[in-house]
């Protein structure tokens, strides 16, 4: 089976406190590296930032020159019928063999379809899971 490309985002682990956000986008601005997409979620103390950007490997060593704690993560990517029970289903066809989701992402909804960003223990097999035209 030929691997699909996938979506290398940056997963940056932070403390959610003010300032957070402005650190991170001034350290990609000062190595000049765009950002592309960025997702943030705090719970508690903890923060998670979540963003793509035109060079990975630049903003990762942008990051972690800047002191934070950051990892570069191979997403799946998948379109789905935006309806009821969809990502439901991918979820417990996941869960019967035995898959961990480690990571699930929302990146888009339009035209009827949603476009989801997924990090499995085990993308290989995550991916067989999938129908060929699911996959982007």
């Amino acid at each position: 089976m030929t691997r699909s490309p996938a979506v290398e985002r940056i997963i940056v682990m932070v403390r959610n406190e003010v300032g957070v956000i402005a650190d991170i986008t001034a350290a990609m601005a000062e190595a000049d590296i765009n950002i592309l997409t960025i997702n943030t979620e705090g719970v508690g103390e903890t923060g998670i930032v979540i963003l793509t950007s035109e060079d990975n490997d630049g903003a990762l060593d942008a990051l972690t020159a800047a002191g934070f704690k950051a990892i570069i993560d191979d997403a799946l990517v998948m379109r789905l019928r935006d309806e009821p029970g969809a990502l439901a289903k991918v979820a417990a066809r996941f869960k019967d063999a035995g898959v961990n989701i480690q990571s699930l992402h929302i990146l888009d909804r339009h035209h009827g379809y949603t476009t989801v960003a997924l990090s499995a223990d085990d993308r290989a097999k995550a991916e067989s899971l999938m129908d060929k035209e699911s996959i982007v």
